[in-house]
């Protein structure tokens, strides 16, 4: 701007110094002021253009340049009541020039404005976006949440057996001992969360007596015991997991995605977290494989990569186990906690049996009845 103004004053004296020239001998460059004169075409010409919308715009969006304009009309103004009509041309089409600059800075303010009022538009659009998308995960998870208290209530009310005939009976008993040790596995999840939860010693208490009664296959099997302990354990699980809050809340489904992005897994969920089932990890003995060990390592290196959850090792057989393979199994649960909490450095690890009293298969059927022998790492999450 200031060199233009330089440029301009160059040429207005040059300007002025012609004028003069031209009339020194007929009036003088410094005669008496000159009276105001009538209709002029640049002036016309200046009006049109400072009362234009543009120009308008400009005064208040381009105040700067505007300004340079109105300077500008005001001296060819001027010059023209002088009697210096060339240089009132002159200041004239630069004051048109200014209007006009004036207001192309006004579009481009507004331009700026409008693109500015677009980004915090979409900035709130993009934030009303996450909100929405936190809220509908936090009422698919209370959704999920009174899902599972819906079950607790209905298995709580289920009715009370009645007598049965032998073969139904022994169904039952089966039945039995398979709810009582779930309902063992589910507090034993439960201690690895939260050791000191309240209502969990009693919960731990009344599935290892119902664990015990089942020992002498009792008569009338203890259905409606079992159904209670088991959701006496599950219970508990489910207050540890509310009792957390929501600072851990997907875990289970990112680690699942991990574990199932790995591709050497085939992980599962249940109620306690994410199950990875690993075969012909133990040699006859109660000591592990080379494959067993690596792939324990592996897990351990996962479970130390969330160390907000707890792991759950447990050992199940194809058949009811004697008492020396029962002494074995607990050996094996045991080796298989330590080398997975030392691959992790974690202390959240504890070994567990179930004989055979969580099939996967049918274990009447004596070609897929083998299938029921694994061991089970249980990734337990503290939240579902």
């Amino acid at each position: 701007m200031r060199a233009f103004s330089r440029s301009f004053r160059l040429r207005l004296a040059a300007s002025t110094l012609a004028t003069c020239t031209l009339l020194a001998l007929a009036t003088g460059c410094g005669g008496a002021a000159a009276t105001p004169r009538g209709s002029f075409g640049a002036l016309d010409a200046v009006e049109r253009a400072r009362s234009s919308p543009g120009a308008r715009e400009g005064a208040a969006l381009a105040p700067q340049e505007y300004g340079v304009a109105e300077r500008e009309r005001a001296l060819a103004k001027k010059a023209h009541d002088e009697g210096d009509d060339v240089a009132a041309r002159l200041y004239a089409d630069h004051a048109i020039a200014a209007y006009e600059h004036a207001a192309v800075l006004a579009r481009l303010a507004r331009a700026q404005t409008d693109e500015t009022k677009a980004q915090t538009a979409r900035s709130a659009a993009q934030a009303d976006a996450r909100r929405l998308s936190q809220a509908r995960i936090d009422v698919d998870r209370e959704g999920a949440e009174l899902d599972r208290r819906l079950t607790l209530s209905q298995e709580a009310l289920v009715p009370s057996s009645r007598p049965a005939d032998p073969l139904r009976e022994a169904a039952r008993l089966q039945a039995a001992r398979s709810l009582a040790t779930q309902a063992r596995l589910l507090c034993g999840a439960a201690r690895l969360l939260s050791p000191n939860l309240e209502g969990l010693a009693g919960a731990e208490k009344e599935a290892a007596d119902l664990e015990k009664k089942l020992e002498s296959s009792p008569k009338p099997a203890p259905i409606d015991a079992a159904t209670h302990a088991r959701v006496a354990c599950l219970t508990v699980l489910t207050k540890v997991r509310r009792s957390e809050g929501r600072a851990s809340a997907g875990q289970a489904d990112a680690l699942l995605a991990e574990l199932s992005a790995a591709g050497s897994w085939s992980p599962v969920r249940d109620e306690r977290g994410v199950v990875v089932t690993l075969r012909d990890t133990f040699s006859k003995s109660s000591g592990l494989t080379a494959d067993g060990e690596a792939k324990l390592k592996e897990l351990g290196r996962v479970l130390g990569a969330h160390p907000g959850v707890a792991v759950q090792v447990v050992v199940h057989d194809a058949a009811a186990p004697s008492a020396q393979e029962a002494v074995l199994d607990k050996q094996r649960a045991d080796n298989a906690a330590k080398a997975l909490a030392s691959a992790a450095n974690s202390t959240r690890v504890h070994g567990e049996t179930a004989g055979s009293r969580a099939p996967l298969v049918d274990p009447s059927d004596a070609k897929l009845r083998a299938r029921n022998a694994r061991l089970d790492i249980v990734f337990v999450t503290p939240t579902d």
